[in-house]
């Protein structure tokens, strides 16, 4: 009978036999390696992480608690190291973008907290799938702003230009237009969208 995750990853932690971990390794890649690529859409990316998650998996395996799943703890680890690729190349909004908005982002994406039932691998997808609708509804929601805040909230946005940078590129389309008038209008921007994310988004919107 083939051994489950959990057997194979308490084996490996009481022998640190390098065969049992092989097993395990092999065993837990592909679900691993699709869950990480689904949050980074980058196949060398995709590969990296998982790689050095299966490392930290076996470097720190006495730091394992057996009271929950060891993918409990594998995922928690990639989407930690998924999350700081991300940052780091800014292929999505950032969070403090979001916060910027007004919008709070679901709470699986906090740490963990282990006093209660640990979320599962199920849980983790799911969080990623609200996120993704959040950025899609807010994308979608800047591209039907006016155009008079549009172009404005796309560079600041989804560019993540600074005030600076945006209003460089919009003195090349409109004469005198101020720093000031820069920041109004992202104001404003930010205020239209945040309404229409609160009568149709189903996530929570902070005031």
């Amino acid at each position: 009978m083939k051994k489950t995750y959990k057997e194979l990853a308490l084996e490996f932690k009481k022998t640190k036999s390098q065969k049992v971990f092989k097993e395990l390794y092999e065993k837990m890649r592909p679900g691993l390696w699709n869950y990480i690529f689904r949050i980074v859409k980058d196949v060398d990316a995709a590969d990296d992480i998982c790689s050095v998650t299966l490392t930290k998996i076996y470097t720190l395996i006495d730091e394992y608690n057996p009271d929950y799943q060891i993918t409990t703890w594998a995922y928690k680890i990639a989407y930690n190291d998924s999350l700081g690729y991300l940052n780091r190349q800014k292929k999505k909004v950032s969070m403090n973008v979001f916060t910027d908005k007004g919008i709070e982002l679901p709470s699986m994406y906090q740490d963990i907290d282990y006093s209660g039932i640990p979320p599962t691998e199920n849980d983790f997808i799911e969080a990623d799938e609200i996120f993704e609708q959040q950025v899609n509804s807010t994308i979608n929601e800047i591209n039907n702003l006016p155009d008079l805040y549009k172009e404005f909230m796309i560079e600041r946005f989804i560019n993540q230009r600074s005030y600076n940078d945006i209003l460089e590129i919009m003195l090349k389309k409109e004469k005198g237009i101020s720093l000031q008038t820069v920041k109004n209008r992202i104001f404003r921007g930010k205020s239209i969208v945040r309404k229409k994310l609160e009568k149709t988004a189903p996530f929570n919107v902070v005031s």
